[in-house]
């Protein structure tokens, strides 16, 4: 599907509930165990759900989920971008060598030929030379485990680091939320495609942000206890996001939960977002 869309596969999903008789949000929230809010984000096409999502969304509308969820995949930028990676690191096909070369007998050599063959020679060292630093100055930055960025405003990205202050903000894309205690409390996973890079928010819109705090923290789901993990806490705030956790590998996941408390309470998020 060349021009497919979050929004088609949105409306397509709406198809899908019309089939199955057009259950109701609460209906296909009990059978799918998805909140509702979530069920009318992906109905709505306001972003892509997760797979999990997409999973036991058509299920409980008594569709085969394996299509959905290679379509879902397709739609995700992470996968993308690691497509991207793979074809920019196609081996290039090179003209053959030595005597699968010689296709004719050997022909005299002029001056001119001999002076053009020396300039050819030259230039090929200078850009050889070029490539030899730019790949030096590639892998000492992969030993910091630091990526290089193209504009000296912005801080190199790397596990910890604020992604506001980074050139990831510049592609941020929403790749998942949620929310509870009724709506009250926002969580979102954002996703950055040029640096491969995850971060949480949380957002609070009970009005009790003075006096009380709240917190975030992102992991791959894989490793739950990984030292990669990113989490951040602080009070008196409406918003928090937390710092950045490099995922190169477009297969791994990366979980956030959030965390506020009302006074002398706490509520954590009854489900991790993952994406």
């Amino acid at each position: 599907m060349p021009d497919d869309s979050v929004r088609l596969f949105a409306d397509d999903l709406a198809g899908l509930r019309s089939e199955a008789g057009a259950p109701t949000l609460e209906q296909l929230a009990q059978r799918a165990g998805i909140s509702k809010s979530v069920l009318s984000d992906a109905f709505a096409g306001r972003r892509l759900p997760t797979e999990n999502t997409v999973r036991k969304l058509v299920a409980a509308l008594g569709g085969d989920s394996a299509p959905w969820v290679a379509r879902r995949l397709a739609l995700d930028p992470r996968h993308a971008a690691a497509a991207s990676s793979e074809m920019r690191a196609a081996p290039v096909e090179t003209a053959p060598s030595g005597s699968e070369a010689r296709t004719g007998l050997a022909r005299p050599v002029t001056l001119g030929a001999f002076l053009i063959g020396l300039a050819a020679v030259a230039v090929i060292a200078v850009a050889t030379s070029a490539i030899t630093a730019g790949l030096v100055a590639q892998r000492v930055a992969a030993a910091a485990d630091v990526a290089p960025t193209p504009e000296s405003t912005y801080l190199p990205f790397a596990d910890g680091v604020d992604p506001m202050l980074t050139i990831c903000r510049e592609d941020v894309v929403l790749a998942g939320g949620d929310e509870f205690l009724d709506g009250a409390v926002l969580v979102e996973m954002m996703y950055s495609n040029h640096c491969m890079a995850v971060w949480g928010r949380v957002t609070r819109h009970d009005g009790l942000a003075a006096g009380n705090s709240m917190s975030m923290l992102i992991y791959p789901r894989d490793d739950p206890e990984s030292d990669r993990n990113q989490l951040r806490s602080d009070s008196d705030l409406q918003s928090l996001y937390t710092t950045l956790l490099i995922e190169p590998d477009v297969e791994a996941r990366v979980c956030g939960i959030a965390t506020i408390t009302v006074g002398e309470e706490t509520f954590e998020q009854p489900n991790p977002v993952c994406i």
